[in-house]
């Protein structure tokens, strides 16, 4: 059990990056869904509006989306207690891993 406790308080000290992680890793797989659809948005602009939609709305959304999913994960990954912390930080890797296979992105 001394084993789970230490792996456990190595996590909760790393929270910040392991939510960075996630974060980044869900906007990689998410982010060819993200830009196709502002693509579809804005297909019946002329193309220097289309351009300037397309950076602005990527950036606006891709941007708020990972800030709030950066806190979430934060917040919510704080308030595991230590084997169901380990277990949810593993789930949710594995769960990209999936996710990232299925789409051939590994």
């Amino acid at each position: 059990m001394d084993f789970v406790n230490f792996f456990a308080q190595y996590l909760r000290s790393n929270i910040t990056e392991i939510s960075f992680s996630v974060t980044a890793v869900t906007i990689m797989i998410a982010g060819p869904h993200f830009t196709s659809f502002i693509k579809r948005f804005t297909r019946s602009y002329n193309w220097f509006l289309r351009y300037c939609c397309y950076v602005f709305l990527c950036t606006v959304v891709i941007s708020f989306l990972a800030k709030v999913l950066f806190q979430g994960l934060k917040h919510w990954f704080g308030q595991q207690a230590g084997t169901s912390l380990i277990l949810w930080v593993a789930g949710v890797y594995l769960g990209l891993a999936l996710l990232a296979k299925q789409q051939k992105e590994i």
